[in-house]
Formats: C-alpha cells, sequence, structure tokens
C-alpha cells in the first residue's frame, strides 16, 4: 500500500477576483450562521429565566457574539494564508473559539477543515485537545453562574463538542488525501510522459543511427562494386582506344581489316556499355585490389571451406561453371561475393551445421540458393547484419534482389540477378 506523505496545499491568489469572491462568501456564511446561533441561544436563556437571566450569562452571550463575528470575518481572508506558523496559529485559535462561543461554529468548522487538509496529526491533536479545553472552560463559567455544580451533563457536553469538531477535521484529511492522490498522479503521469518522450528521442536516435550504418555499408558495397569493375572497364576502354587510334592513323589498312577494328570496337564498347550499367555509384578505395573473381573462384571459395571444416555441398542446375565464363565478369564477381557471405554467415551462427548451396539458371536469371538448418542451441556471435545487407544492395546494384529468413527449422538465403 503506498502512503502518501502529507504536503501543504497552496493557497489560493490574492489577486483572484473569484478567490476574494469565495473568501467573502465564507465570511459572510459565517458570521450568518454564528449570529442565528447565538440568537437562537439567547432566547432560550430568556425563556429560561423568565426573561431575567443572570448578568454573567448575559456577558458571556455578549462576548459569544463578539468572539463569533470577529470568527467569521477573518476565516475568508484566511484562507489566502500559506502554510506556516501564522496559518497554524490563526486557524488553531479559530478552532479553539468555538468552545467559548456559539456564534463562532462555522468559522471554527471551516478552520478544523483547513486544518484536516494539512494532514498533520500533531495540528489535530493540539486543535482536539484546544477544543475541549475551551469547551470544558465555557461550561464551567456556564454552571458557575447558573449556581450549579458542575456534573456529568459538562462532561458529555464536552465530549460532544470534541466529536461535533472531529467531523470537519476528517473531511479535512479525505480531501487533503484525495489532493494528495491526485498531485501524486499528475507527477506520475508527468514523469511517464517525460520518459516516453525521452525513449521516443533515443528510440529516432537509434533509428537515425541505424539507417546511417546502413547507408555506410550500402555506399561501401557500391564502392567494392566499382572497385572490382573498374578493371573490367579499362580493358574495353584500352581496346577501344587502340582500335580506333589504329584506323585513324592507318591510312593503308585494306577494307578487310578496317571492318574487323570497327567490329572490335563496336564489341568492346557494347561490353564496357553493359558492365558499365551495373555501376550506380562508387569511388575506387586503397583497400583489397584482389584480381576479380572467375567462374572457378566459386569452386575455390566451397573448397577453401571444406578445409577450414566446413560440411558444403554445391550443386549446378541448368548450367556449368563454364557457363559463367561468357557472362559479364560483374555477374561472376557478385556471386563470388555473396557465396563467401553466405560461407562465412553459416560457420558463425551454425557451425558443424550443413550447408547445401544450389546455383541454378531460370529462364533469363542466375539463382544462387543457401540453406542451412538451425543450431539446436542458438550460437551468440558477434554480428552487425552488414554481410547481408552487402549481399543484398550488391545484387540490387546488378538489377536483381535477394532475401533471407527462417523457413521452419531450416535458415534460407537466396539471391538472384539478371543473366
Amino acid at each position: 500500500m503506498t502512503t502518501l506523505a502529507p504536503r501543504s496545499p497552496a493557497p489560493p491568489s490574492v489577486r483572484s477576483r473569484g478567490q476574494w469572491a469565495i473568501a467573502l462568501a465564507q465570511s459572510l456564511a459565517s458570521t450568518v450562521v454564528g449570529m442565528l446561533m447565538v440568537l437562537i441561544g439567547f432566547g432560550a436563556l430568556l425563556v429560561e429565566f423568565s426573561d431575567q437571566p443572570p448578568p454573567g450569562l448575559v456577558g458571556m452571550y455578549i462576548l459569544d457574539a463578539l468572539i463569533g463575528v470577529g470568527a467569521s470575518l477573518l476565516i475568508g481572508p484566511l484562507r489566502f494564508l500559506p502554510p506556516g506558523r501564522i496559518h497554524t496559529a490563526a486557524h488553531l485559535a479559530l478552532a479553539a473559539a468555538v468552545g467559548l462561543s456559539t456564534g463562532a461554529v462555522a468559522a471554527a468548522a471551516l478552520a478544523l477543515y483547513r486544518i484536516g487538509v494539512r494532514r498533520r496529526t500533531v495540528l489535530d491533536v493540539a486543535a482536539i485537545l484546544l477544543v475541549a479545553g475551551t469547551s470544558m472552560t465555557a461550561l464551567s463559567l456556564d454552571a458557575r453562574f447558573r449556581d450549579a455544580a458542575p456534573e456529568v451533563e459538562v462532561l458529555v457536553a464536552m465530549g460532544i463538542m470534541v466529536v461535533l469538531a472531529l467531523i470537519p477535521l476528517l473531511i479535512g484529511h479525505v480531501v487533503g488525501t484525495r489532493h494528495e492522490l491526485l498531485a501524486s498522479l499528475r507527477e506520475r503521469a508527468a514523469s511517464a510522459e517525460r520518459e516516453r518522450e525521452t525513449a521516443r528521442r533515443e528510440t529516432a536516435a537509434l533509428v537515425r543511427e541505424r539507417d546511417a550504418e546502413t547507408a555506410r555499408v550500402r555506399a561501401e558495397e557500391r564502392s567494392a562494386l566499382a572497385r572490382d569493375m573498374h578493371d573490367s572497364i579499362s580493358h574495353h576502354l584500352a581496346t577501344i582506344a587502340m582500335h580506333s587510334g589504329a584506323m585513324a592513323y592507318r591510312e593503308d589498312l585494306p577494307p578487310q581489316a578496317l571492318r574487323a577494328a570497327a567490329i572490335t570496337v563496336r564489341d568492346a564498347a557494347q561490353q564496357a556499355n553493359r558492365e558499365l550499367r551495373t555501376v550506380l555509384s562508387g569511388l575506387r578505395t586503397s583497400e583489397d585490389d584482389a584480381p576479380l573473381a572467375t567462374a572457378p573462384t566459386l569452386e575455390d571459395i566451397v573448397e577453401r571451406c571444406r578445409e577450414d571444416g566446413q560440411d558444403i555441398t554445391l550443386t549446378w542446375e541448368g548450367m556449368a561453371a563454364e557457363d559463367l565464363e561468357g557472362r559479364d565478369r560483374s555477374t561472376v564477381v557478385a556471386l563470388a561475393r555473396i557465396l563467401a557471405e553466405v560461407t562465412l554467415n553459416a560457420a558463425k551462427h551454425a557451425p558443424g551445421a550443413p550447408l547445401a548451396l544450389t546455383l541454378s539458371r531460370e529462364g533469363d536469371r542466375v539463382h544462387l540458393l543457401a540453406r542451412n538448418p538451425l543450431p539446436a542451441v542458438p550460437v551468440t556471435a558477434p554480428s552487425t547484419g552488414h554481410g547481408l545487407l552487402g549481399v543484398q544492395e550488391r545484387a540490387r546494384l546488378l538489377g536483381g534482389e535477394a532475401r533471407h529468413g527462417v523457413n521452419g527449422e531450416t535458415f534460407e538465403m537466396e539471391a538472384w540477378m539478371p543473366w
């Protein structure tokens, strides 16, 4: 169960006309109720003594009226006092006045209510003791002026006064607890909203960081592809330059030789154009300037993995390694890079599991499909996911696509690109 620590409520603003209207209404209502109580009591006194009451009792009623008017006029403006010593002393005094003056009943009830709202046990006990003390004093004086010895009725009357004083005090406690609970809920809601906003900002930052990292990986893959294509395209351009230069400076070439040179230039330009279309973006970097992959490179990658202990099978369907020799070097290079990433990914996340690779041709597409069973116990290996992003980007740059995911108890990666 949550226990709310008591906190002093903030006073209303003295600049608010509405709050002053409430204060005036409290004072006027307290005055009217108090004077009505005094008149009723004085009328009963006159009836009791046949219009000849003792002077002492008349003086008590005059004091009763004065105390009641003073307390009633003060109770309204006192609502603007901030919680503190003056606030405490003033409201305890008004609460104690109810024992001396029936005219201060309404004002004392409001004072006890405000004390209860503060939810301070010391103030509650002090208020009840003061009410009991002033009630005992007033009842004792009343009995003396009546020439009657205080009896059990005096104690009963004092007990009734204390019980009646507890009513506004407890109401104030309930209202104060409710205000405290609402304030606590508002604070928690505000704190939760701040935490949600912080979480949203952190999530947005993580998304931006992930997007930036993805963009960096894609850019690096484009750069790597551009580097791979450089040697191939430069060869075709050199062939074009050499044969076109010969045609420009050799005026003694026969028509057959010119035609053969023109055909060579045309073929080289067409081949270079096809390969150049695959390069969408990239800057040549200084890293990993290895020779471009060829069709036998695919078999070499598989053999190296087998030597390292991996259980790998490579199946050719609808084509052979020799069929790739006549294709664009960019296709072979992309297949080699993807194959290397697939084997590395399997060794890292499913060590010891068999890896089935299938290279196939379906119409105008070449497919690479990799399957390996999921390990019985998940392997925790450092991974950024950049390798599979690079596979997808490399396939897309060639006009293809790549996907990966879990199918039942098997992890699958499929990539395709134009034949």
